[in-house]
């Protein structure tokens, strides 16, 4: 797979926060979105919980080798590694969360191409048939009124 080349980012429109997907077998998912540096550094870390219909997708700019580590994460993962189009490239299931005290070399890492990454609650993806060439779709909520 060519890493060096360029595929146009996810278009997001203007303001949005959120997104719904859905994953191949029709389940529906509540996204936040990550679409800044900073967003997406916190991810979600810090948080204790997250909702079977819930998730956050990370948007970014183009196809590149993308990382992510679990530090500070306290809730197990799906990690599904997505092209422009939302085709799942990769899927790491049940990555595990971080733990309090615990080095930072023995926190869980994972990587994957892609210009999207879509964080699940640990089990989802096999739940719900998500696996390398299925597609996702997405809409997002209309803006608000003026």
């Amino acid at each position: 797979m060519l890493l060096c080349g360029r595929a146009p980012a996810l278009s997001v429109p203007r303001g949005a926060s959120s997104a719904e997907l859905v994953l191949p077998d029709g389940f529906s998912v509540k996204v936040e979105l990550a679409l800044t540096p900073e967003t997406q550094a916190k991810g979600l870390m810090f948080r204790e919980e997250l909702r079977r219909d819930r998730g956050m997708l990370f948007v970014f700019a183009g196809l590149e080798l993308r990382s992510f580590w679990m530090k500070n994460t306290f809730i197990d993962l799906d990690m599904v590694f997505l092209d422009a189009g939302l085709k799942v490239v990769k899927v790491f299931h049940r990555v595990p969360r971080s733990t309090a005290g615990q080095s930072e070399d023995e926190v869980a890492r994972v990587s994957a191409p892609a210009v999207c990454v879509l964080e699940l609650p640990a089990g989802t993806a096999r739940a719900h048939r998500v696996k390398p060439g299925s597609k996702i779709k997405i809409s997002f909520p209309p803006p608000p009124a003026k």
